[in-house]
Protein backbone atom coordinates (compact mmCIF):
# COMPACT_ATOMS: atom_id res chain seq x y z
CA UNK A 1 0.00 0.00 0.00
CA UNK A 2 1.38 3.33 -0.88
CA UNK A 3 2.04 5.19 2.35
CA UNK A 4 4.18 8.56 1.58
CA UNK A 5 4.85 10.27 -1.74
CA UNK A 6 7.28 13.00 -1.68
CA UNK A 7 9.73 14.94 -4.28
CA UNK A 8 12.35 13.30 -5.78
CA UNK A 9 15.06 15.48 -4.35
CA UNK A 10 14.31 14.76 -0.41
CA UNK A 11 17.08 11.94 0.84
CA UNK A 12 14.70 9.32 2.10
CA UNK A 13 17.78 6.32 2.95
CA UNK A 14 17.94 7.53 6.71
CA UNK A 15 13.91 7.44 6.94
CA UNK A 16 13.88 4.27 5.48
CA UNK A 17 16.94 2.88 8.02
CA UNK A 18 14.95 4.24 10.97
CA UNK A 19 11.56 2.56 9.25
CA UNK A 20 13.75 -0.77 9.33
CA UNK A 21 14.74 -0.23 12.72
CA UNK A 22 11.34 -0.62 13.76
CA UNK A 23 10.37 -3.35 12.34
CA UNK A 24 8.59 -2.18 8.89
CA UNK A 25 8.70 -3.60 5.56
CA UNK A 26 8.54 -1.25 2.65
CA UNK A 27 9.96 -0.64 -0.30
CA UNK A 28 10.57 2.91 -2.37
CA UNK A 29 10.13 3.76 -5.98
CA UNK A 30 10.98 6.67 -8.33
CA UNK A 31 7.76 7.72 -9.86
CA UNK A 32 8.84 10.93 -12.52
CA UNK A 33 9.70 13.37 -10.37
CA UNK A 34 8.49 12.02 -6.65
CA UNK A 35 9.78 9.12 -4.48
CA UNK A 36 6.92 6.59 -3.07
CA UNK A 37 7.39 4.47 0.04
CA UNK A 38 4.92 1.56 -0.14
CA UNK A 39 4.54 -0.40 3.08
CA UNK A 40 3.66 -4.54 2.81
CA UNK A 41 1.11 -4.51 5.95
CA UNK A 42 -1.76 -1.53 5.54
CA UNK A 43 -1.49 -1.03 9.46
CA UNK A 44 2.15 0.57 8.81
CA UNK A 45 0.53 3.10 6.63
CA UNK A 46 -0.12 5.60 9.27
CA UNK A 47 2.72 4.69 11.41
CA UNK A 48 4.60 5.99 8.08
CA UNK A 49 3.00 8.83 7.68
CA UNK A 50 3.37 10.03 11.39
CA UNK A 51 6.71 9.28 11.25
CA UNK A 52 7.60 11.17 8.29
CA UNK A 53 5.69 14.35 10.06
CA UNK A 54 7.16 13.77 13.24
CA UNK A 55 10.94 13.78 11.39
CA UNK A 56 9.72 17.22 9.74
CA UNK A 57 8.68 18.79 12.76
CA UNK A 58 11.86 17.52 13.95
CA UNK A 59 10.29 15.68 16.66
CA UNK A 60 12.79 12.66 15.49
CA UNK A 61 16.09 12.96 15.16
CA UNK A 62 17.46 10.58 12.51
CA UNK A 63 21.61 9.42 12.68
CA UNK A 64 23.08 9.02 9.72
CA UNK A 65 26.53 7.37 9.92
CA UNK A 66 28.97 8.57 6.94
CA UNK A 67 30.76 5.09 5.54
CA UNK A 68 35.08 5.76 5.22
CA UNK A 69 35.59 6.77 1.83
CA UNK A 70 37.79 3.15 1.96
CA UNK A 71 35.07 1.19 2.76
CA UNK A 72 32.86 -1.17 0.69
CA UNK A 73 30.28 1.24 -0.41
CA UNK A 74 29.54 -0.15 -3.49
CA UNK A 75 29.57 -3.95 -2.80
CA UNK A 76 26.93 -3.10 0.42
CA UNK A 77 25.06 -1.03 -2.44
CA UNK A 78 24.94 -4.02 -4.40
CA UNK A 79 23.82 -6.80 -1.41
CA UNK A 80 21.05 -4.33 -0.82
CA UNK A 81 19.35 -4.42 -4.03
CA UNK A 82 19.78 -7.86 -4.18
CA UNK A 83 18.50 -8.16 -1.41
CA UNK A 84 15.43 -6.35 -2.44
CA UNK A 85 14.60 -8.52 -5.41
CA UNK A 86 15.09 -12.14 -4.38
CA UNK A 87 12.66 -13.28 -6.87
CA UNK A 88 14.46 -12.12 -10.05
CA UNK A 89 18.06 -13.35 -8.08
CA UNK A 90 16.89 -16.99 -7.92
CA UNK A 91 15.43 -16.86 -11.93
CA UNK A 92 19.23 -15.61 -12.54
CA UNK A 93 20.97 -18.39 -10.25
CA UNK A 94 18.98 -20.97 -11.18
CA UNK A 95 19.49 -19.75 -15.21
CA UNK A 96 23.12 -19.39 -14.74
CA UNK A 97 23.67 -23.26 -12.60
CA UNK A 98 21.81 -25.08 -15.59
CA UNK A 99 23.28 -23.58 -18.40
CA UNK A 100 26.25 -26.67 -18.34
CA UNK A 101 23.03 -28.48 -19.85
CA UNK A 102 23.08 -27.10 -23.61
CA UNK A 103 27.18 -27.32 -23.76
CA UNK A 104 28.34 -29.81 -26.20
CA UNK A 105 25.18 -30.04 -28.41
CA UNK A 106 26.74 -28.80 -31.21
CA UNK A 107 29.20 -31.99 -31.54
CA UNK A 108 26.08 -33.70 -31.41
CA UNK A 109 26.62 -34.77 -27.48
CA UNK A 110 22.94 -34.67 -25.69
CA UNK A 111 22.99 -35.27 -22.49
CA UNK A 112 19.62 -37.21 -20.00
CA UNK A 113 18.76 -33.52 -18.61
CA UNK A 114 18.93 -31.54 -22.23
CA UNK A 115 16.43 -34.62 -22.74
CA UNK A 116 14.57 -34.11 -19.83
CA UNK A 117 14.40 -29.93 -20.43
CA UNK A 118 13.20 -29.74 -23.97
CA UNK A 119 9.88 -28.15 -24.92
CA UNK A 120 8.65 -31.95 -26.31
CA UNK A 121 10.43 -35.65 -25.93
CA UNK A 122 12.45 -36.76 -28.33
CA UNK A 123 14.57 -40.36 -29.13
CA UNK A 124 17.85 -40.00 -30.52
CA UNK A 125 18.63 -43.13 -33.45
CA UNK A 126 22.34 -43.04 -34.19
CA UNK A 127 22.47 -39.11 -35.27
CA UNK A 128 19.03 -38.95 -36.17
CA UNK A 129 16.55 -37.13 -33.56
CA UNK A 130 12.55 -38.42 -33.74
CA UNK A 131 10.61 -35.73 -31.79
CA UNK A 132 7.09 -36.67 -30.37
CA UNK A 133 4.24 -34.64 -30.35
CA UNK A 134 3.10 -32.07 -27.56
CA UNK A 135 0.37 -34.27 -26.97
CA UNK A 136 1.86 -37.47 -26.50
CA UNK A 137 4.24 -35.84 -24.29
CA UNK A 138 1.62 -33.91 -21.83
CA UNK A 139 -0.20 -37.63 -21.95
CA UNK A 140 2.65 -38.94 -20.06
CA UNK A 141 2.59 -36.54 -17.75
CA UNK A 142 5.44 -34.25 -18.04
CA UNK A 143 4.11 -30.91 -17.88
CA UNK A 144 7.28 -29.22 -16.28
CA UNK A 145 8.49 -29.09 -20.61
CA UNK A 146 6.50 -26.14 -20.47
CA UNK A 147 7.88 -24.28 -19.11
CA UNK A 148 11.97 -25.43 -18.81
CA UNK A 149 13.14 -24.59 -22.40
CA UNK A 150 13.19 -21.21 -20.64
CA UNK A 151 16.34 -22.41 -18.56
CA UNK A 152 18.20 -23.42 -21.69
CA UNK A 153 20.40 -21.55 -23.61
CA UNK A 154 23.20 -22.25 -26.61
CA UNK A 155 26.43 -20.28 -25.64
CA UNK A 156 27.71 -17.74 -23.07
CA UNK A 157 26.62 -14.49 -25.43
CA UNK A 158 22.86 -15.74 -25.42
CA UNK A 159 22.97 -16.34 -21.50
CA UNK A 160 24.45 -13.07 -20.82
CA UNK A 161 22.51 -11.14 -23.06
CA UNK A 162 19.03 -12.46 -21.86
CA UNK A 163 20.39 -12.32 -18.36
CA UNK A 164 21.78 -8.82 -18.55
CA UNK A 165 18.11 -7.90 -19.54
CA UNK A 166 16.20 -9.73 -16.96
CA UNK A 167 18.15 -8.12 -14.33
CA UNK A 168 17.15 -4.87 -15.39
CA UNK A 169 13.71 -5.57 -16.15
CA UNK A 170 12.79 -7.83 -13.68
CA UNK A 171 13.71 -6.13 -10.59
CA UNK A 172 12.12 -3.00 -11.46
CA UNK A 173 8.99 -4.87 -11.60
CA UNK A 174 9.37 -7.07 -8.39
CA UNK A 175 10.36 -3.59 -6.58
CA UNK A 176 7.08 -2.06 -8.08
CA UNK A 177 4.66 -4.98 -7.69
CA UNK A 178 6.01 -7.93 -5.68
CA UNK A 179 8.05 -11.30 -6.27
CA UNK A 180 4.60 -13.05 -6.84
CA UNK A 181 3.73 -11.11 -9.61
CA UNK A 182 7.28 -11.65 -11.32
CA UNK A 183 6.63 -15.43 -10.66
CA UNK A 184 3.07 -15.37 -12.29
CA UNK A 185 4.64 -13.29 -15.02
CA UNK A 186 7.81 -15.58 -15.81
CA UNK A 187 5.37 -18.73 -15.91
CA UNK A 188 2.84 -16.42 -18.46
CA UNK A 189 5.25 -15.12 -20.60
CA UNK A 190 7.32 -18.70 -20.72
CA UNK A 191 3.95 -20.73 -21.86
CA UNK A 192 2.98 -18.11 -24.35
CA UNK A 193 6.45 -17.64 -26.00
CA UNK A 194 6.90 -21.62 -25.96
CA UNK A 195 3.76 -23.01 -27.00
CA UNK A 196 3.69 -20.24 -30.21
CA UNK A 197 7.17 -21.16 -30.62
CA UNK A 198 6.32 -24.85 -30.86
CA UNK A 199 3.02 -24.31 -33.01
CA UNK A 200 4.18 -21.75 -35.73
CA UNK A 201 7.39 -23.72 -36.27
CA UNK A 202 7.13 -27.61 -34.84
CA UNK A 203 9.05 -29.78 -32.80
CA UNK A 204 12.91 -28.82 -32.55
CA UNK A 205 15.59 -27.56 -30.45
CA UNK A 206 14.63 -24.31 -28.95
CA UNK A 207 15.10 -21.93 -25.39
CA UNK A 208 16.43 -19.18 -24.13
CA UNK A 209 14.98 -16.38 -21.58
CA UNK A 210 14.42 -14.07 -24.22
CA UNK A 211 10.91 -14.95 -25.06
CA UNK A 212 10.27 -14.07 -20.98
CA UNK A 213 12.35 -10.41 -21.33
CA UNK A 214 10.08 -10.01 -24.48
CA UNK A 215 7.28 -10.75 -21.89
CA UNK A 216 8.70 -8.11 -19.53
CA UNK A 217 8.93 -5.59 -21.97
CA UNK A 218 5.04 -5.71 -22.83
CA UNK A 219 3.97 -5.89 -19.67
CA UNK A 220 6.46 -2.63 -18.60
CA UNK A 221 5.05 -1.22 -21.92
CA UNK A 222 1.36 -1.56 -20.66
CA UNK A 223 1.58 -0.87 -16.79
CA UNK A 224 3.97 2.17 -17.65
CA UNK A 225 1.66 3.75 -20.22
CA UNK A 226 -1.62 2.79 -18.04
CA UNK A 227 0.04 3.85 -14.80
CA UNK A 228 2.24 6.61 -15.61
CA UNK A 229 3.02 7.61 -12.03
CA UNK A 230 4.09 4.28 -11.18
CA UNK A 231 6.70 3.86 -14.31
CA UNK A 232 9.18 1.34 -13.44
CA UNK A 233 11.44 3.47 -14.86
CA UNK A 234 12.72 2.00 -18.81
CA UNK A 235 13.32 4.85 -21.31
CA UNK A 236 11.21 4.65 -24.06
CA UNK A 237 14.20 3.94 -26.11
CA UNK A 238 14.64 0.59 -24.53
CA UNK A 239 10.85 -0.60 -25.56
CA UNK A 240 11.62 1.06 -28.87
CA UNK A 241 14.76 -1.01 -29.23
CA UNK A 242 13.36 -4.01 -28.48
CA UNK A 243 10.30 -4.17 -30.45
CA UNK A 244 12.72 -3.06 -33.25
CA UNK A 245 14.88 -6.07 -32.61
CA UNK A 246 11.45 -7.90 -32.90
CA UNK A 247 10.95 -6.92 -36.05
CA UNK A 248 13.96 -7.17 -38.08
CA UNK A 249 13.92 -10.79 -36.58
CA UNK A 250 11.17 -11.76 -38.55
CA UNK A 251 12.55 -9.77 -41.50
CA UNK A 252 15.27 -12.80 -41.83
CA UNK A 253 18.00 -10.05 -41.70
CA UNK A 254 19.85 -11.98 -38.82
CA UNK A 255 19.99 -15.01 -40.87
CA UNK A 256 21.38 -13.46 -44.19
CA UNK A 257 23.95 -11.96 -41.47
CA UNK A 258 24.80 -15.31 -40.36
CA UNK A 259 24.09 -14.66 -36.42
CA UNK A 260 22.26 -17.60 -36.51
CA UNK A 261 18.22 -18.52 -36.33
CA UNK A 262 16.15 -16.42 -33.59
CA UNK A 263 12.91 -17.76 -31.62
CA UNK A 264 10.70 -15.16 -33.09
CA UNK A 265 7.63 -16.85 -32.35
CA UNK A 266 8.67 -17.08 -28.99
CA UNK A 267 9.73 -13.46 -29.01
CA UNK A 268 6.21 -12.15 -30.03
CA UNK A 269 4.57 -14.90 -27.90
CA UNK A 270 6.27 -13.55 -24.83
CA UNK A 271 5.38 -9.52 -25.69
CA UNK A 272 1.41 -11.00 -26.22
CA UNK A 273 1.59 -12.63 -22.93
CA UNK A 274 2.85 -10.08 -20.81
CA UNK A 275 1.07 -7.40 -21.90
CA UNK A 276 -1.86 -9.88 -21.43
CA UNK A 277 -0.58 -9.70 -17.79
CA UNK A 278 0.26 -5.69 -17.48
CA UNK A 279 -3.40 -5.56 -18.46
CA UNK A 280 -5.61 -7.53 -15.93
CA UNK A 281 -2.69 -6.81 -13.42
CA UNK A 282 -3.53 -2.79 -14.49
CA UNK A 283 -7.31 -3.55 -13.86
CA UNK A 284 -6.58 -4.95 -10.73
CA UNK A 285 -4.64 -2.33 -9.08
CA UNK A 286 -7.28 0.56 -9.95
CA UNK A 287 -10.19 -1.17 -8.84
CA UNK A 288 -8.15 -1.52 -5.38
CA UNK A 289 -7.60 1.74 -5.25
CA UNK A 290 -11.57 2.44 -5.93
CA UNK A 291 -12.52 0.45 -2.89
Amino acid sequence: MLALRVARNIDLGPFSMYLRQHGINHRINEAGEQQELWVVDDADESVVRDSFAALQRGDIQLEVVERESHGPSVGQGLIETVWRVPVTMVFIIVTVLLFPVTLGIEAGEVGDWFQLMNFVSFDLVGDRVYFNDLEATLASGEYWRLLTPIFLHFGMLHIVFNMLWFWEIGRRIEVMNGGLLLVTLVLTSSLGSNLLQYYMTGPGFFGGMSGVVFGLLGFGLVWSRLIPSRDIGLPNAIYGFMLGFLVIGFSGVFDLLGLGSLANWAHLGGVIAGAGVGLVWVGVQKNSLLK
